[in-house]
């Protein structure tokens, strides 16, 4: 594992730094240490040092890529890194594997919180391990998804592309699919006694509005939480379009909406967005309210 994180690291100066012929130095870095793809899950370090975790035999998304590089979306974890302090409460909706959770976690410290919903009954045991291995106790993991009102619902498997991929949205006929249960997060604070939220990131592969629409009192009032959404317009989302999206954080709760100039997986500053056309067709979205802005101009992240 030590020799690994070596190759992430000396991968991640290449990539970061791009000298002269890094593109070549890459290539025989994978062509040495990479022929071979592991046979179901390994434990790695993560270039940001908690222990994950993965199986690479899923050829797109989180887990590949943190195998062959030790990270994943190194912009977004920029962002989180300046804005998430000791003591935030944290809500990671869509959590897969943890990398989020925990990265938040070992932030928030002893004394915050991260609430973790992970719906897909294959996905959620991981979750569990990986918090276990980095020994956390600040994460309390749910194995429920977040929606607009409490019942149960069918999470459908995407396993073509990644175990991330799993959806509340049904993508094509026959997919194996697992009831699971559906509460509001309004709900769950009420539960627990909270009543002001930090951070609230959601990536729930088209069901984004759904835990919204749940989630409206503790984004009503002018301390809500600021806010990471997986935008896309490449997929079949549930009951919304991008422009209702944006109405629903810019008009109806007074957010102001950004995206990273360079993508989620690169670091780079914020830019505005004012405007659904300008939102990215499949990326991460953040949003402010007015008192999170002096922090953004404080850390120069816009």
């Amino acid at each position: 594992m030590r020799a690994l994180h070596f190759v992430h690291q000396i991968k991640s100066y290449l990539i970061d730094k791009r000298p002269k012929g890094f593109g070549k130095a890459l290539k025989a870095i994978d062509a040495v240490f990479f022929r071979k793809l592991p046979e179901g899950e390994i434990l790695i370090k993560t270039l940001d040092g908690f222990h994950l975790y993965v199986n690479p035999k899923y050829d797109k998304g989180i887990e590949r890529k943190l195998y062959f590089t030790g990270s994943y979306e190194k912009g977004l974890l920029r962002i989180l890194d300046k804005l998430v302090k000791p003591g935030n409460i944290v809500v990671d909706a869509g959590a897969n594997i943890g990398l989020i959770s925990i990265f938040c976690a070992l932030r928030a410290g002893q004394n915050g919180l991260v609430l973790s919903f992970e719906p897909h009954p294959e996905t959620y045991p991981i979750l569990k391990k990986n918090i276990a291995v980095n020994g956390i106790s600040q994460i309390d993991a749910y194995n429920k998804a977040l929606g607009s009102t409490s019942g149960t619902a069918k999470i459908y498997s995407n396993l073509q592309i990644n175990r991330g991929a799993a959806s509340m949205v049904e993508f094509q006929e026959d997919s194996p699919s697992f009831d699971v249960e559906v509460v509001s997060l309004d709900s769950v604070l009420k539960q627990h006694l909270i009543s002001n939220l930090d951070l609230l990131k959601i990536d729930v592969e088209g069901f984004e509005m759904e835990v919204l629409k749940g989630a409206k009192g503790i984004l009503s009032g002018n301390n809500g939480p600021f806010l990471v959404i997986e935008c896309s317009n490449t997929r079949s989302n549930f009951n919304y379009s991008l422009e209702e999206l944006f109405d629903f954080l810019n008009r109806n709760y007074c957010y102001h909406i950004y995206k990273l100039s360079n993508s989620k997986e690169k670091i780079s500053r914020l830019v505005s967005v004012q405007s659904w056309k300008d939102l990215p067709e499949h990326d991460n979205i953040l949003a402010f309210k007015n008192d999170h802005l002096l922090l953004l101009k404080k850390y120069g992240l816009i």
